[in-house]
């Protein structure tokens, strides 16, 4: 469960949370299982943020900081997460359907078995090093609109989806 004094803080908006992450940063905040559905939390400063089983659909998190968050099996249907700093996050087991994650950065990020679907917004997303093991809903087309490397670790379908693609160039 959340810290009650950190569920004040959030309340109170996100200049006011950011000016005390800025002021407190070895706090490590708990916001698990919180309500923030439909919030406004553009450039928000979550980076260790305990934000597990959270719900954020519809939540505006433009440009948030989100580096080394624990998002694990958080509800983020709809969310805006463009150009969001999600480096090093854990995502495992969270609902993404219909999210925008065009220019984020998901590098080494853990998105193991995350629910992605056709809608998902992947454009110039930073997916180097990251895992996706187990992740369901995405198209060759959506990885191939993102940016990865040899780390990135793709679900079995995809890995054989992209080798027949690769095949089908002879």
């Amino acid at each position: 469960m959340a810290n009650p004094e950190h569920l004040k803080l959030i309340e109170q908006g996100v200049d006011i949370w950011n000016a005390w992450r800025e002021k407190c940063p070895e706090i490590h905040p708990d916001l698990s299982q919180t309500d923030l559905r439909g919030v406004k939390l553009q450039k928000i400063n979550f980076t260790n943020t305990n934000l597990k089983e959270s719900k954020l659909q519809f939540s505006n998190l433009t440009g948030a900081q989100l580096k080394e968050a624990n998002l694990t099996k958080s509800k983020l249907q709809e969310a805006c997460l463009q150009s969001a700093n999600m480096q090093s996050c854990n995502l495992s087991g969270a609902g993404m359907l219909e999210s925008n994650l065009q220019y984020t950065n998901l590098e080494n990020a853990n998105l193991e078995g995350v629910q992605f679907n056709e809608d998902t917004l992947l454009n110039q997303a930073n997916l180097k090093g990251a895992n996706l093991l187990l992740a369901t809903g995405l198209s060759t087309t959506q990885i191939n609109q993102a940016v990865t490397d040899k780390a990135t670790q793709l679900p079995d379908y995809l890995e054989e989806e992209m080798d027949d693609d690769f095949l089908l160039q002879f």
